[in-house]
């Protein structure tokens, strides 16, 4: 290995100020070196200077690199004009983010000035560009380069000597490559000079504050222009911690109230090291954004509750906060209300809040920041804000974001309009944040404006939202056209295993076009059989670290909405060249197992490339058709059923043998969310709703049809794969993980199941298994039941997430769901960025030719645990965000289909399943339309807000309420109300059926959202409530009881029971008489005025006439 190439040994001094406050110089050594590379693809040396560092170093191959397209290349600076206004990389930074800005080069001088002064959250955000191949963007240690070291001379600023050393650089890139190089500085407006470098390369390098710079590259781009404006303007967190420290020990504005200013930084560090703080990120609830909790870690093993805005002090959901315990006689215990007009909860995230709802917990105050995790947000300027003022409030679409204060020049442009805007800043003096418009999605509750908000809430990048993908990136595609349709070559033939004469076939829902997976069985000569999973072969088309892999690994998954999908790879691909169509030759990664005839046993197992033909692209109808014993499938030829029939009979026999065995070692199926379907007609109308139940074996993967389990095949594959792939690569395999839940987890479920009888033994997942089953068997009737309570035991277990071994030890790869050892995701490489990988590390290891010779000329990261972890992370928020992404359009269309189904005036009733227990009503979940939301019984007061209709069963009457009651809860299993009015109480009970009518609350700043109120309860008899009485008895006791309220009360209930006089004598009274008489005292004891009575009295005839009207029609 040549010897690097080193020159003199240099010093770097700096000043720190410690945790006393003290000033103290510090002394680096360095060691200028001469082979530092320009990381351009442009380099002119031969070789190019970065491949002599990969010579020198023994390294990989550089990810990213400087694009040899880019017209210019951007330096830049970070030295602000002022002690209160940031420079380019402060101010600016949020410009540089964006993805059209490339071919940035970071300097070492920036770097070290961000380390410095403790700017680890730029810094990190700086990193993410760079780190980022797309961007063709760079880090240049210019520092210890000898070409381009710049000594600090005698009485020069650190600022000053910076600039040099800046310029420096920039006239060494512009003489070594000859590209034009553009410094951005809000400071310095001319080139430095001084630097003895050749004047020839003085005219292609330019210094250009942003403004400038954006004017002259990008006069056209409206949203950079309008960041350029608002950015220069903005008030910056860093401004007010420079505005504090040189303003202090003068008058300053005053701080809201229970506001105060975060701790040092040093000061914070120190308390979490010593366990007196706690550091977590800040979790708010739906809708209550003033209650939030942080986990407290091994330490207390219980979240650290965060209660009223000024405990939380200004810290927004996200944000990496340090928190100070309160003392205990704060501490206390969870709410399990439902929230009001909050949009959605993160089930797993509400689940581990109310699961211990009896437990007290320990209470805490925000007193740092370590991380912010601002983003973008959309959000509507307030109503009835005023035309003519400069600041406006923003309410975010978010329910646990503040309303945000931002300033616009006009804000009638953007009125009744879906907004982005971004936080900057949040002072003390300030009640809410400050921040600043980005752009315009669109006028309100349209429904792409609508979409597109989702899109924006979930991070889904533009070029994803837009469907789009660069020319460039387009250009690596195969061509797949009616006149030239794509072909196998016949070297590539050559060398893979031919299967193009196996009958093989694919299942999928009709009209599927994006087919990555296929299915073959056969008989071999000797007996055995030979059964085979034949998966798209992406990985070939899209090559590691090409533009279109980089695209790919961004959107991590295809995101599917309700009415629209947004693709991870081109068309050309997931539509074309890489699905699985019927009667052409396509590329596959199959996995082939050779099984013992008689016990099913694995014997011998082959992975690697192929070529296959599908003879058909099945249909779940069509397959069942043929389990059934059909001769021909629907739509499906005689010959081609009679050529299929064989062997999906056999496939199914063997994967239902395959899963039986699964199933007896503990595997778990579980009850996944609903695939909610919508039939949109013209103008986005809603015509119908189908509903999907989808039985799901922890990974999502689907039970086809009845008696057929394709998903058996897949999770089998993606089994065997995980292991080949572990024992290649033992610290760098990408593997599906579910850890076992703890069994504070499943004390919601153990609870609910009592109440039906069922008992749950969550000892083992297959214990766990036998108990589900049980519950299954015995509900036979009402299959809802095990429907929720599956619904349930999801919910109450662990995410399954993306791992790299190396950051785990063996006896944590286990899949908790599925039983298995080793498990990733192979199956899905046109919508799953992680099959992809884990196809790159099965070739890899199988030593297939491509892949090695791949990896020979650019290198691979697929092997480095850092990167495969890295990777990991950033798909695990992917998937995470597109699911709640999907949850978010279904409820957008439920919504929609119920203001289409609710305008002309009458109710939409619907029948429902009480699916969960609150404080403060319960939710219902409405099997028809897959929707599950929020039945209120108290108001936002705390008051009882029970419906009139629970007892008339009218739905005119479910905005009425019942009078003096009173509401006794038992969480989860029960909630009883009781009345004045009632002689015993009504009992609403986990699972039982519930008639509702659905409603929209609509919204201007939020999207409507879809409520429910009672009207009464399903397969329940409510006894009568109200004695049968005739008009004449109504009517007297009314006046009777009305001109006696005022007059001191002297007859008890034995007086009631004993008569009334009537002309002097004691008459006795019916028993209806004496039980109206006895109500009608309980309802207006407190009764102020007449009115009030005759309310009270008004109800009760409503629930008598709806007594009889009962009585006589059942």
């Amino acid at each position: 290995m040549p010897d690097l190439v080193y020159y003199d040994k240099t010093e770097r001094s700096f000043f720190r100020k410690t945790r006393s406050n003290a000033i103290v110089k510090l002394v680096r050594e360095q060691y200028l070196r001469g082979d530092i590379p320009c990381m351009s693809e442009q380099c002119p040396s031969i070789p190019p200077c970065q491949r002599v560092l990969d010579i020198n170093t023994n390294n990989p191959k550089h990810e990213g690199l400087l694009s040899a397209h880019a017209d210019h290349y951007v330096i830049p600076d970070m030295s602000a004009r002022d002690k209160t206004l940031g420079g380019i990389i402060m101010r600016y930074l949020e410009i540089l983010e964006q993805e059209e800005l490339t071919g940035i080069i970071l300097s070492q001088t920036i770097i070290t000035s961000l380390q410095q002064h403790d700017k680890l959250r730029t810094y990190r955000k700086l990193r993410q560009i760079i780190n980022d191949t797309r961007r063709n963007s760079v880090v240049f240690y210019n520092e210890v380069f000898a070409d381009t070291r710049v000594p600090r001379l005698a009485g020069e600023t650190a600022s000053e000597r910076d600039w040099r050393a800046l310029c420096r650089m920039a006239n060494w890139y512009s003489h070594h490559l000859g590209k034009p190089i553009v410094l951005l500085s809000e400071v310095n407006s001319t080139l430095n000079n001084n630097n003895n470098d050749d004047d020839d390369n003085q005219g292609l390098v330019t210094v250009r504050t942003m403004k400038q710079y954006i004017d002259q590259y990008w006069g056209q781009h409206t949203l950079l222009q309008n960041l350029a404006q608002v950015l220069a303007e903005a008030v910056l967190e860093d401004d007010l911690e420079r505005i504090r420290v040189t303003s202090s020990g003068k008058k300053s504005e005053p701080a809201v109230s229970g506001y105060t200013e975060y701790k040092p930084m040093e000061e914070l560090e120190a308390g979490i090291k010593s366990s007196r703080y706690f550091s977590g990120t800040l979790r708010c609830r739906s809708g209550t954004r003033d209650t939030g909790y942080v986990n407290g870690g091994q330490k207390l093993e219980k979240d650290i509750l965060i209660i009223g805005s000024e405990n939380i002090n200004r810290a927004v959901h996200g944000d990496m906060v340090v928190v100070e315990l309160l003392s205990e006689n704060n501490w206390t215990t969870t709410s399990s209300k439902i929230a009001y007009g909050g949009s959605t909860e993160d089930e797993y995230e509400e689940t581990r809040l109310t699961r211990n709802i009896n437990t007290t917990h320990p209470t805490g105050r925000v007193i740092g920041i370590l991380n912010r995790n601002w983003r973008s947000y959309v959000a509507t300027i307030q109503e009835d804000t005023p035309s003519n003022g400069l600041f406006h409030l923003a309410i975010p679409l978010d329910s646990v974001i503040p309303k945000i204060r931002l300033r616009h020049h006009d804000v009638k442009l953007i009125q009744n309009q879906r907004i982005v805007v971004r936080i900057d800043s949040w002072p003390t003096s300030s009640q809410y944040p400050n921040g600043h418009y980005v752009r315009s999605l669109g006028p309100i509750h349209q429904l792409d404006t609508e979409i597109s908000a989702i899109l924006v809430e979930h991070g889904i990048s533009v070029s994803q939202a837009s469907q789009g993908f660069s020319e460039a990136s387009l250009k690596e595609m195969p061509e797949d056209t009616v006149a030239t349709p794509w072909k196998p070559e016949p070297n590539e033939i050559a060398r893979r295993k031919d299967l193009r004469s196996l009958t093989v076939f694919s299942i999928d829902p009709p009209n599927c076009q994006d087919i990555d997976d296929a299915l073959s069985i056969r008989d071999l000569d000797d007996g055995r059989i030979e059964l085979g999973v034949h998966i798209a072969d992406v990985s070939y088309f899209v090559k590691e670290n090409s533009l279109t892999d980089l695209e790919a690994r961004s959107r991590g998954t295809t995101v599917y909405l309700a009415d629209r999908r947004f693709d991870m790879l081109p068309s050309v691909l997931s539509e074309k060249v890489c699905s699985l169509r019927g009667d052409v030759d396509r590329y596959a990664v199959s996995v082939l197992w050779t099984l013992d005839s008689k016990t099913l046993q694995v014997l011998d197992t082959w992975f690697g490339r192929t070529l296959i033909r599908s003879s058909c692209e099945m249909e779940y109808e069509q397959a069942q058709q043929l389990l059934d014993g059909e001769s021909v499938a629907t739509n499906l030829s005689t010959s081609l059923s009679k050529k299929l029939k064989p062997s999906v009979v056999k496939l199914a026999t063997v994967l239902r043998a395959m899963r039986r065995q699964r199933l007896a070692k503990g595997a778990l199926e579980l009850e996944s969310s609903n695939e909610v379907k919508f039939k949109i007609g013209d103008n986005h109308s809603v015509t119908d709703i189908n509903i999907l139940f989808l039985l799901f074996l922890y990974t999502n993967l689907t039970i086809l049809f009845q008696n057929f389990n394709e998903s058996e095949a897949m999770i089998m594959a993606n089994s065997y794969v995980g292991k080949r792939i572990y024992d290649g690569f033992k610290d760098a395999a990408i593997l599906r993980r579910h850890p076992p839940p703890n069994a504070g987890q499943f004390e919601m479920l153990v609870k609910a199941a009592e109440s039906k009888g069922f008992p749950v033994d969550f000892s083992s997942n297959r214990a766990l298994a036998i108990s589900l089953e049980r519950i299954v068997k015995n509900s036979a009737g009402d299959p809802e039941i095990a429907r929720l309570m599956k619904t349930m035991a999801t919910v109450a277990m662990n995410e399954a997430g993306y791992i790299s071994s190396g950051h785990y030890v063996v006896d944590e790869y286990f899949h908790y769901g599925l039983a298995l050892e080793f498990y990733t995701h192979f199956t899905s490489p046109i919508r799953r960025y992680a099959d992809i990988v884990a196809h790159r590390q099965l070739l890899m290891c199988v030593e297939d030719e491509v892949a090695i010779l791949d990896r020979q000329k650019k290198g691979t990261s697929m092997t480095q645990d850092s990167k495969v972890n890295d990777i990991c992370d950033h798909l695990n928020l992917k998937s995470r965000e597109s699911k709640f992404a999907q949850r978010d359009s279904t409820e957008l269309f439920q919504s929609l289909y119920v203001l289409q189904h609710t305008t002309n005036g009458n109710p939409l009733i619907e029948s429902g399943v009480i699916a969960e227990i609150r404080s403060n009503g319960f939710y219902v979940f409405i099997p028809r339309l897959g929707l599950k939301g929020p039945v209120f019984l108290m108001d936002k007061h705390g008051q009882p807000a029970v419906p009139l209709s629970l007892q008339s069963g009218n739905s005119d009457h479910d905005e009425e309420y019942l009078s003096n009651c009173t509401i006794d809860v038992s969480i989860p299993t029960n909630i009883s109300v009781q009345a004045a009015t009632l002689p015993h109480p009504i009992q609403f009970n986990l699972f039982d059926h519930v008639r509702v009518s659905l409603k929209l609350r609509k919204s201007h700043a939020h999207r409507h959202m879809v409520y429910m109120t009672l009207i009464d309860l399903e397969h329940t008899k409510v006894e009568k409530s109200i004695p049968i009485m005739s008009k004449d008895i109504l009517m007297k006791t009314v006046m009777e009881s009305f001109n006696n309220d005022d007059k001191e009360e002297i007859e008890d209930i034995d007086d009631i029971e004993t008569g009334r006089e009537v002309g002097g004598e004691k008459i006795a009274m019916s028993k209806q008489e004496i039980e109206t008489r006895r109500q009608l005292k309980k309802s207006t004891k407190q009764q102020g005025n007449m009115y009030d009575f005759l309310e009270q009295f008004r109800k009760m005839s409503i629930a008598a006439c709806s007594y009889v009207d009962n009585t006589t029609t059942n």
